[in-house]
C-alpha cells in the first residue's frame, strides 16, 4: 500500500491519499473484526454504560505515579 501525507504550509501533516484499490480494501476489511475483539468492544461499551470505567486523565496520573517511583 502506497500513502502520501498531505501537508499544510508549516509542515503538519493534514490528510492522507491513497488510491482506490487500497481503499476498498481498508473498507472491505473494516468490518472483519475477530469475535474476540467484537466481544471485547461490547463488554467495554457495557462497562461505560454501567459506571465501570476511569476517565483518561485518571489511567495517566496512575501511570505518572508509578513512573516517579520507579
Amino acid at each position: 500500500m502506497t500513502v502520501k501525507y498531505l501537508t499544510d504550509l508549516n509542515g503538519k501533516a493534514t490528510d492522507v491519499q491513497l488510491s482506490i484499490r487500497d481503499y476498498l480494501q481498508l473498507l472491505e476489511g473494516a468490518g472483519e473484526l475477530p469475535d474476540h475483539v467484537k466481544e471485547g468492544i461490547k463488554c467495554g461499551r457495557e462497562q461505560g454504560r454501567l459506571g465501570l470505567t476511569k476517565s483518561t486523565d485518571e489511567v495517566m496520573q496512575k501511570y505518572a505515579k508509578a513512573n516517579v517511583n520507579s
